[in-house]
């Protein structure tokens, strides 16, 4: 019985695609990418107790509850943040009511503005907020559950209606997707 063996003519380690297998430069033109720029976010008015959907999710502090604005939740088509009013409410019945913002792509938030009916004006703008990385682990950070399994696909920010079903139907996103 002969075996016949058929040896690679390429030495080894050596890239088959690249015309001069010496030349191990990768031309690459970063002045063609195009930076990401956000829209300006328009503010809405605060959300209505009676319309708020409850999220059950890992990563609250103990004995607090999430509320989220589900009827006025938007995904920008342009910069694909995904903005909407979030409650935490402790189970004494206090709110902490918040504009937030939350791209998928980079796994950062962003918060807007708070909101409180007692103050006058109940809504107060944040003037020097920034984009912060949601880190941690989703078990102790809600943002970062709620990017990793509530707002964000494989392809990105998921839709208003996907997310809206996802809430409401208790189906997340499959936590195997992501670590």
């Amino acid at each position: 019985m002969a075996i016949l063996c058929f040896f690679a003519l390429t030495p080894v380690g050596a890239n088959p695609y690249l015309e001069d297998p010496d030349d191990r430069t990768f031309d690459y033109d970063d002045s063609q990418d195009k930076p990401w720029i956000e829209n300006e976010a328009e503010i809405p008015p605060p959300p209505d107790p009676s319309t708020l959907d409850e999220l059950q999710i890992t990563g609250l502090p103990p004995g607090f509850t999430l509320l989220l604005d589900l009827e006025r939740l938007a995904v920008d088509p342009v910069d694909r943040v995904i903005r909407l009013w979030l409650v935490l409410r402790s189970k004494e019945g206090h709110d902490n009511t918040s504009f937030e913002g939350y791209r998928c792509a980079s796994g950062e938030y962003r918060v807007y503005a708070y909101a409180d009916p007692r103050r006058d004006p109940p809504v107060r703008e944040m003037t020097r907020s920034t984009w912060r990385e949601a880190r941690g682990s989703m078990a102790q950070n809600y943002r970062r559950h709620l990017l990793k399994q509530t707002f964000c696909g494989l392809r990105g920010a998921r839709t208003p209606t996907e997310i809206r079903q996802a809430v409401r139907s208790g189906e997340l996103r499959d936590p195997l997707i992501y670590r």
